[in-house]
């Protein structure tokens, strides 16, 4: 781990002790444990953003992605034996 240092409001500051205490965690721990979630988050809405978006290859726009499988399977040596 590396050490950073997070400036807060008092209230703030107040509000993470207060949980951090009912959790029986520090509030060090209380922080990281919630940015590791907010990063899981992004990471997740970043991908789901760029499946939705993705676009087919032009050369492959009109082929049917089950038959052009089984097509790949019907050939396949490993598969047959």
């Amino acid at each position: 781990m590396q050490r950073t240092q997070i400036y807060f409001e008092k209230e703030t500051l107040a509000d993470l002790k207060d949980i951090a205490k009912n959790l029986n965690i520090s509030v060090s721990e209380f922080i990281r444990g919630i940015i590791k979630i907010e990063i899981k988050k992004q990471k997740k809405s970043n991908l789901n953003h760029f499946l939705t978006n993705m676009k087919p290859i032009e050369s492959y726009a009109d082929v049917d992605a089950s038959e052009y499988v089984e097509d790949i399977r019907s050939k396949s040596r490993l598969l047959n034996d």
